[in-house]
């Protein structure tokens, strides 16, 4: 007779249980998204990464308070790439695996990019580019998957857009240093098929510290010197070039990345006159002297200690925010559904706003690609002066 009670006994408390865990379960648990970030914390590309980070948080720190995204919140995994491609996958395999990464995003040097854009056809993982990768091959038909997007305008895009300008503006006869990469070699190439006339050109091997042998190359009669690099190596070829007064013999030019402040809090002297192609100017002038934009600049000082927006703080801002777009408009909450975020990715159009701050984007279906504003400008006076707007309209004309 006492099995019975003992099943009573024993099936009341379990009922208690259930009842007392029941109650005490929030109504709306928290759903936790995570971001696996692939992005370099040392090598050439350290400060590069460290200002990436930063402008992914400001970003994430602003979801806090949408009410669309009430009862989500984000966690970030981040590996030290190093900029360097094998470890760059290997991370990212640990993510997915480990982690069990809802997204992924990172991949600064376009080798990374690359490398990892493969990853995430291959295993059906959505990935946004935070920063950097501006190499064309990302856009390729045969490299382009479902799962893979750019923020980031491509090298094409801002060579096609700078070089007219440039050769009416600046000059037509160009000597050209470029980084040895993958990406290096891309803008080497979308600069002399956008158009400029290339008297001469010098390869540098990535990560190299002695600048002078290769800036000593450089043809005296032609009419500029144009520089394709980025992060350390960006910073040494001019520094290295100003050293031996090329600024006071041939005008300068390149990607916005030749003067970012990480590098170059304050622009030296020898810079006056130099003209950039990029899609943020740190100073917000021209059509960037906007209430958007002065609020985004105004929270990211807040948050960095007063130091002015890097390029890669702002990229990887903005490709936060199109993913938090996303996320609102698809219901997006876990890798199981990816599906509804590709979806959303691929629709993507955004006006300009403190989130994207540099102007509207809006994404290209076909190569997974953004399509943003870019802007031209010079060193005036120690500042950095926009001279002149692309429109996005005349940016998505570019393939």
């Amino acid at each position: 007779m006492a099995r019975p009670f003992q099943f009573l006994a024993r099936f009341s408390l379990q009922l208690l249980l259930g009842v007392a865990a029941f109650v005490t379960a929030p109504a709306h648990a928290e759903q936790i998204i995570t971001i696996g970030f692939v992005n370099p914390q040392t090598g050439p590309f350290a400060a590069l990464g460290k200002a990436a980070r930063k402008g992914m948080d400001l970003a994430l720190d602003g979801a806090k308070s949408n009410p669309a995204l009430k009862g989500v919140s984000f966690r970030v995994v981040e590996r030290d790439s190093a900029a360097k491609v094998a470890d760059a996958v290997r991370y990212a395999r640990e993510l997915e695996s480990r982690e069990k990464v809802d997204v992924l995003m990172g991949g600064l040097s376009s080798a990374e990019c690359l490398a990892l854009q493969q990853f995430a056809g291959e295993e059906k993982l959505p990935y946004i580019v935070a920063s950097g990768c501006w190499v064309d091959d990302f856009g390729d038909a045969g490299r382009t998957n479902r799962y893979s997007f750019r923020t980031t305008p491509s090298n094409k895009m801002r060579n096609v857009a700078f070089v007219s300008w440039l050769t009416k503006n600046v000059g037509k006869r160009w000597y050209v240093m470029y980084s040895d990469t993958a990406y290096g070699q891309s803008g080497l190439k979308a600069f002399k098929e956008a158009g400029a006339e290339v008297v001469g050109s010098v390869g540098v091997p990535f990560g190299a510290t002695d600048m002078a042998a290769y800036v000593s190359k450089v043809d005296r009669n032609a009419d500029g010197v144009y520089f394709v690099f980025a992060g350390r190596d960006a910073t040494l070829a001019l520094q290295e070039a100003l050293s031996q007064g090329l600024g006071k013999k041939l005008r300068l030019a390149g990607m916005q990345s030749l003067i970012i402040p990480e590098a170059f809090p304050k622009l030296p002297e020898a810079t006056e006159g130099l003209a950039y192609i990029g899609s943020y100017p740190r100073e917000a002038s021209g059509p960037l002297d906007t209430p958007a934009n002065l609020a985004f600049q105004k929270a990211y000082g807040a948050v960095a200690g007063g130091e002015p927006v890097g390029l890669n703080a702002f990229e990887a801002y903005v490709a936060t925010n199109a993913l938090l777009k996303a996320i609102e408009k698809s219901g997006f909450r876990n890798r199981a559904d990816s599906e509804k975020l590709i979806a959303a990715m691929e629709t993507l159009d955004v006006p300009a706003s403190a989130q994207f701050p540099g102007g509207a984007l809006s994404m290209r279906k076909q190569d997974r690609q953004a399509i943003v504003p870019l802007y031209i400008g010079t060193v005036k006076g120690g500042k950095e002066s926009v001279v002149h707007m692309i429109p996005a309209a005349d940016v998505a004309k570019i393939k």
